[in-house]
């Protein structure tokens, strides 16, 4: 694959630095431990150890259920996670903007897939050196959309291969079902275009809050593609990628069900979201937000995180978060830079200057916050992780 260039700086690589150059600075010596003064906050903290449990559960997981396995990359848009992923088994990974894609494949990925309409000519144009160089597949919806990637196809001298997002009952972008042959098969006679596979997310399944109701969400998505195949085998489509599950519903999803890939995202780093829809257990949540008290008082603490920390995002079990330790916690409310809770227990009643971990309700946005996050080892911090995506929402 050629070293073309992709219109961006590429980052620099996660993992261990090169040798500094002369005269430089020696850089500053990693925090010790989670108390330690160097270290400010609020940051993100990944435990290192669950982190690479995860990795290797879901791994496992997709082996079993004889599927591949193409984790969704904005969960932690990280190139050395991605890494942990690929050398763990997975055959690629997804995207969801085409900033990711540039990211990602700056830093050496080639197996990408855009898992996102990309509408326009200036992200179309950005997309130009990555799908010349090779590796990429687009996802489209409508002929308008695959229209774009037809002329993108021309340009960059080569066949891209699409996969046509069917609905599996979330109604956000995708097709129903029973018009999957009609569309897919104007989509396959676009020059430049193969469509190779379908792709669905049926992201609805937060909305359960059964167990058995989760199960039945994926259930419904492997009808939805088993009929989207059976509409294109019609039109003579053989298709080589069925592509859906998330975090959630991939558990219950298997080759049998005409499944050939899965792309789970969160299962790296976990969240109290996951964690309400029986994805995890508690000892499985990887990734916190560390925050320091900077007001106490008889009925409530004030924290450094806000919502441009911890996101505004809140579910009924969990609220805004959960501080690690405190149970009975609850977050009052919370504005950009304050963090306002109850601790529910007079026994641990913090102080300021005191600091707390901060379980998270939706990880991904919590990362996206960030530049970086500090990877933590039996309770020292051992190495800093860049989060070389971050802010790429476009």
């Amino acid at each position: 694959m050629s070293s073309q260039a992709t219109g961006v700086d590429a980052p620099t690589p996660s993992g261990p630095p090169g040798p500094l150059p002369a005269g430089a600075p020696a850089p500053a010596p990693l925090p010790g431990g989670l108390g330690d003064p160097r270290l400010d906050t609020p940051c993100l903290l990944i435990d290192l150890e669950i982190l690479a449990s995860n990795v290797t559960r879901m791994a496992a997981l997709a082996s079993r259920s004889r599927v591949r396995l193409r984790p969704h990359a904005k969960t932690h848009k990280s190139l050395r996670v991605a890494r942990m992923q690929l050398d763990a088994g997975a055959t690629g990974i997804c995207v969801a903007t085409v900033g990711e894609a540039e990211i990602m494949r700056a830093g050496g990925i080639e197996d990408i897939l855009v898992a996102y309409n990309i509408v326009g000519e200036a992200k179309l144009t950005r997309l130009l050196p990555l799908c010349a160089d090779g590796g990429i597949t687009l996802t489209a919806d409508s002929v308008e959309v695959a229209e774009g990637y037809s002329r993108l196809a021309m340009s960059a001298g080569r066949t891209l291969p699409v996969l046509l997002e069917i609905d599996s009952g979330m109604k956000r972008t995708g097709i129903p079902p029973d018009a999957a042959g009609t569309i897919g098969s104007k989509i396959a006679a676009l020059p430049g275009i193969e469509l190779t596979g379908i792709l669905t997310h049926a992201g609805h399944a937060h909305d359960m809050t059964a167990q058995p109701d989760i199960e039945a969400v994926a259930r419904d998505e492997a009808m939805t593609m088993q009929q989207a195949t059976e509409q294109l085998s019609r039109q003579g489509i053989e298709l080589q990628v069925v592509s859906a599950g998330s975090t959630i519903t991939a558990p219950y999803l298997t080759a049998g069900d005409g499944i050939t890939e899965i792309r789970p995202g969160t299962y790296a780093f976990n969240d109290l979201r996951t964690l309400e829809m029986y994805a995890c257990t508690p000892d499985q949540i990887a990734a916190t937000i560390l925050a320091t008290v900077v007001s106490a008082s008889q009925d409530h603490v004030v924290l450094d995180a806000g919502n441009k920390t911890l996101t505004m995002t809140s579910t009924l079990q969990h609220g805004h978060g959960k501080i690690k330790g405190h149970p009975r916690s609850s977050f009052l409310r919370l504005s950009e830079e304050h963090g306002v809770a109850t601790i529910g227990d007079t026994a641990g009643r913090l102080r300021v200057g005191d600091r707390v971990e901060v379980l998270p309700i939706h990880i991904c946005v919590c990362v996206d916050l960030q530049q970086e996050a500090y990877g933590v080892s039996r309770g020292s911090i051992a190495e800093v992780i860049r989060i070389d995506a971050a802010r790429r929402s476009r």
